[in-house]
């Protein structure tokens, strides 16, 4: 019981890493590829976790292995951090458009 529970949370904890290689390399060009690998990573992640409460119990699985919830919360922060750059990127674009839409009245006017 003991080796089957840290066989599962050395796999999570693995699979929590790769999430956060995901992320980071989540950018404009590649987020349809990556956020759906991402995705999918969580579904496992998400499985296992499962497993493993119904087995061992939430406080039993945060005593033995913290780092899971340091992991997760790491995880958290950089979709927040996604989040807030494509935000950014939006903002900058509706920004730009406006100011061409400004421009074409002027020129429209001075016709």
């Amino acid at each position: 019981m003991e080796t089957d529970l840290k066989s599962k949370t050395k796999v999570l904890l693995n699979l929590l890493d790769n999430l956060a290689s995901i992320l980071d390399k989540i950018n404009p060009e590649n987020f349809d590829e990556k956020f759906q690998s991402a995705l999918e990573t969580m579904m496992v992640i998400q499985k296992i976790k499962e497993d493993l409460i119904k087995s061992y119990g939430k406080e039993t699985l945060l005593e033995s292995v913290p780092e899971l919830c340091e992991r997760a919360k790491l995880i958290e922060g950089k979709y927040d951090n996604i989040i807030e750059s494509f935000k950014s990127t939006l903002v900058k674009l509706e920004k730009e458009i406006s100011s061409l839409n400004s421009q074409k009245k002027i020129i429209n006017y001075l016709r």
